[in-house]
C-alpha cells in the first residue's frame, strides 16, 4: 500500500496525491505540467509581451506613453471611469472559469448533440479548405491562433487607456463581457466537437489538426479555460471581430492599430477553420455573436448616465 501523502500517478497533468481520512484511503488531485509544458507557457507570455511592447510603441509613440509617468492625475481618472466596466469583465471570466467543471458536466449530461448536425449542413467544408492551403502557411496560421489572438485582445485594453475619451475603453470591455457571457450559455447547453473531432460523433471524416501536430503540448494550455466541445460560436472568431469593429470605430484616432487589428483578425478566423477546430457554422455564428456584442455595448456604453 501507497504511504499517504504520496503520488499514486498523473493522468493528463494529474496528480492524485494519496492521504487517510477516517480510515479510508482518498485522492487529492493537484494539476502538475511537465517543463516542456511550462517553457512553451513561457515561451507564449514573453512573445505576448514583446508584441505588445511593439504595438505600443508603434501605434501610439514614445511622447503619448510617456503620458503616464507626465499625467499620473489623468491616469487615475480615465481608470476611475472604466473601472466599474472592467470589474464586470472580470466577475464574467472569473465566473466563467470557476464554473467551468460544473458547465463541461452540465453540457455532457443536458446538452444537445450538434456535432452530426453541423456536418450535415455544411459536410467537409473545412476539409476542402484545408486541403486547398499549403503546408507552409500552418506555421502562421498556428502562431497567430495563440500568440496573435492574445495580442489582439489585450492590445486594445492597453491602447485605448490613451484615447481622447473612455468610451472606446468601455465599449470594448462590454463587448469582451457579453461575448464570453452569451457564448457560455451555448456552451452549456450545445455539445459540438470541432472537425478535427468530427469522426466522434457525427460519421464524417475528421479534418487534419496541424497545431497538434506542430505543438502537441499546446493542449495543456487550453485545456486550462477550454474544453474541445466549446466550438459553437466560435468565441476565437467573435472576439476577433469584435476587436476589428471597435477598430473601425475608432480607426480616425487609431489609424496603424485598425491596419494591424485587421490583419490579425481575418488571420484569426481563417486559422480557426485552416487548424480544423471550428466548423464554417461556428464562424458564422460567432461573427453574429461579434456584431452583436458591439451593438449591445453601444447600447448600454452610450446611455445618458454612462456618460
Amino acid at each position: 500500500m501507497t504511504a499517504p501523502g504520496s503520488t499514486l500517478g498523473t493522468l493528463s497533468g494529474t496528480v492524485c496525491n494519496q492521504h487517510v481520512h477516517d480510515g479510508l484511503v482518498q485522492c487529492q488531485y493537484q494539476t502538475v505540467f511537465p517543463p516542456e509544458v511550462l517553457a512553451l507557457f513561457l515561451v507564449v507570455i514573453v512573445a505576448v509581451a514583446a508584441g505588445l511592447t511593439g504595438v505600443s510603441w508603434w501605434c501610439l509613440g514614445a511622447q503619448r506613453l510617456d503620458e503616464v509617468r507626465t499625467r499620473p492625475d489623468w491616469l487615475r481618472r480615465r481608470l476611475r471611469a472604466v473601472g466599474p466596466f472592467l470589474l464586470v469583465l472580470a466577475l464574467v471570466l472569473l465566473v466563467n472559469k470557476g464554473l467551468q467543471s460544473y458547465i463541461e458536466r452540465f453540457s455532457q449530461t443536458y446538452g444537445v448533440e450538434a456535432t452530426a448536425t453541423i456536418h450535415a449542413i455544411e459536410g467537409d467544408f473545412v476539409v476542402t479548405f484545408q486541403s486547398l492551403l499549403p503546408d507552409l502557411v500552418m506555421p502562421y496560421f498556428s502562431a497567430v491562433y495563440v500568440v496573435g489572438y492574445a495580442l489582439l485582445l489585450i492590445a486594445p485594453v492597453f491602447l485605448y487607456l490613451f484615447a481622447e475619451r473612455a468610451r472606446p475603453l468601455k465599449l470594448l470591455v462590454t463587448a469582451y463581457a457579453i461575448n464570453y457571457a452569451v457564448a457560455v450559455v451555448f456552451y452549456a447547453s450545445i455539445v459540438a466537437y470541432g472537425p478535427r473531432n468530427a469522426d466522434r460523433s457525427s460519421g464524417g471524416s475528421s479534418a487534419d489538426a496541424p497545431l497538434l501536430e506542430l505543438v502537441p503540448d499546446i493542449t495543456h494550455l487550453t485545456a486550462l479555460w477550454n474544453t474541445n466541445t466549446n466550438v459553437f460560436p466560435s468565441l476565437h472568431t467573435s472576439l476577433s471581430v469584435t476587436v476589428f469593429l471597435l477598430a473601425a470605430l475608432t480607426r480616425a484616432e487609431f489609424r496603424r492599430w485598425f491596419g494591424l487589428a485587421s490583419v490579425l483578425a481575418a488571420s484569426i478566423v481563417v486559422a480557426t477553420m485552416a487548424l480544423g477546430i471550428h466548423w464554417l457554422v461556428d464562424v458564422l455564428a460567432g461573427i453574429v455573436l461579434a456584431v452583436v456584442a458591439v451593438a449591445g455595448a453601444r447600447e448600454i456604453v452610450d446611455r445618458p448616465k454612462n456618460h
